[in-house]
């Protein structure tokens, strides 16, 4: 009975998560999948308090090696921006909070000290050498940054904020040039393109709120 109820534990997040699926333009590989998906499991825990998700969250980083490598911004970019947003995919951090939140509960403690024996993730690289940075983007601000994307080669670019703001995602050419954009109303935020030429891109990540928002970059 205990395994049923954890599984439907499990699943009600991820039913709720699929439901806010948008829909994309090109193929977005597993492991980006992965990542949205482990960013989106984390941000329902954070938000819920529900300390599976959170485990969830970090098994899913640890399968797939997500470290942060941080990124340059660019000038004009906002700087010094704080919130208390706790919002992550690094996967100590994840299962402490988790722990945190479990209320003492046996099966979610056991499910925390099986993930915390898993070796800490090395870097996932790819054919673009990717870029994955956690950073804090001010309040009717921006971020900037500089990315190489490869002639022939599907970009993918990928921003996941903490869900207090509407965060917006540009893709520019090294003119300047808008490439794709994604500027729902929300902070889950998804660009795909083919580069024609190799050479450097723009990635802008637009916080449209009145206040700080945390958020997950990642770009192939």
């Amino acid at each position: 009975m205990k395994k049923l109820l954890l599984l439907l534990a499990v699943m009600m997040p991820l039913m709720s998560i699929a439901q806010e699926e948008k829909p994309v333009q090109g193929t977005v590989p597993a492991v980006d999948n992965a990542f949205q998906l482990a960013a989106d499991l984390a941000k329902y825990g954070y938000s819920h308090n529900d300390a599976l998700s959170l485990v969830q969250a970090a098994r899913i980083a640890q399968n797939e090696g997500f470290v942060a490598m941080p990124g340059t911004k660019e000038p004009g970019s906002s700087t010094g921006a704080v919130t208390s947003s706790p919002f992550t995919i690094e996967p100590a951090r994840l299962l402490a909070d988790a722990k945190a939140r479990a209320n003492g509960d046996d099966v979610v403690l056991a499910l925390i000290e099986d993930a915390s024996r898993y070796p800490a993730p090395s870097a996932t690289r790819g054919s673009n050498n990717p870029m994955y940075v956690v950073d804090v983007v001010s309040a009717n601000s921006y971020d900037l940054y500089r990315h190489t994307f490869r002639a022939s080669e599907e970009a993918i670019v990928i921003c996941i904020g903490d869900g207090d703001t509407d965060l917006d995602l540009y893709v520019y050419d090294e003119n300047y040039n808008l490439i794709d954009k994604d500027d729902d109303y929300t902070d889950d935020c998804i660009c795909t393109f083919t580069p024609s030429w190799t050479g450097t891109f723009y990635i802008k990540i637009v916080n449209r709120g009145r206040i700080a928002n945390r958020y997950l970059l990642r770009s192939n």
